[in-house]
């Protein structure tokens, strides 16, 4: 499969936390649960950080439900791919690479994991980091690209299907919340996605997005005495009536992962 030329690589921050991505691992497991049906499925954690602890946490969620899976943790700092070694078990290890996923023959990666690794990019790095690392894996597959804050309590990802031809096809723009703090919209524009955060200005789709859910948080502002949940899920019922592609099933909303199908994905202009 041809590989798409992308921005060159840099060093990330590697903080971490223990649990730090439960909410989106729980998320991508029901998004599509017979992605990894297949025997010989493929999951990659891109920029894993100093210790693989988040990746080690995926990879013991996805077994009970998919016994065959395989992990790989990719880093570019070959001390971090050393320090993963005792990590290591069947069906899990770890590799030195970065936007070039270091595959071996016959792989079949379904779905990718990147979280707060393009946070440290320029904007312009950020859709040719998506074309090259989706160019590298089979039709299908699901890429999940985004920031949270350092406790992952809230979260924007950007998820992204590869096409027939390794394109990006997006699916979504996933907002979770932990439910730990009052619900504002606003919230979550500082974690944002690398290639939406510096277009919440007058005239973008993101930013009449966040004036539409804010209207709608006010007017819902009576179900806060009930719960920070309850006014999340009204809010996003309030915000499906002036905004299209909003995913309202209430199984979803109470989990605290509003899901924006039709959110805007630039054209890399």
């Amino acid at each position: 499969m041809a590989e798409a030329s992308g921005p060159d690589a840099v060093g990330t921050r590697g903080k971490t936390a223990a649990q730090r991505l439960r909410r989106l691992d729980m998320f991508l497991a029901s998004f599509e649960p017979g992605l990894l049906g297949c025997p010989g499925s493929v999951v990659v954690d891109l920029g894993y950080g100093r210790l693989p602890i988040t990746t080690a946490e995926w990879f013991d969620r996805l077994k009970k439900r998919w016994p065959h899976v395989r992990m790989i943790g990719v880093e570019r700092d070959p001390d971090r791919v050393n320090a993963a070694e005792h990590f290591v078990q069947p069906g899990l290890c770890f590799r030195r690479g970065d936007f070039r996923i270091p595959l071996e023959s016959g792989e079949n990666v379904r779905l990718i994991r990147a979280m707060n690794v393009l946070r440290q990019y320029d904007e312009a790095a950020a859709l040719p980091a998506h074309r090259q690392i989706l160019a590298q894996v089979g039709d299908g597959a699901l890429l999940a690209e985004g920031t949270c804050d350092p406790l992952g309590r809230t979260m924007v990802v950007q998820l992204l299907r590869a096409d027939a031809g390794g394109n990006p096809k997006p699916e979504g723009l996933l907002f979770a919340t932990s439910f730990h703090e009052p619900f504002d919209p606003r919230l979550f524009q500082a974690v944002l996605p690398k290639h939406l955060i510096h277009r919440v200005v007058p005239d973008e789709p993101i930013f009449e997005f966040f004036e539409a859910w804010s209207r709608a948080a006010e007017i819902t502002r009576s179900q806060a005495e009930f719960g920070h949940k309850q006014h999340f899920v009204a809010a996003a019922e309030r915000l499906s009536q002036r905004v299209s592609g909003v995913d309202v099933r209430r199984a979803w909303l109470r989990k605290g992962w509003l899901l924006w199908r039709h959110a805007p994905y630039p054209s890399g202009d």
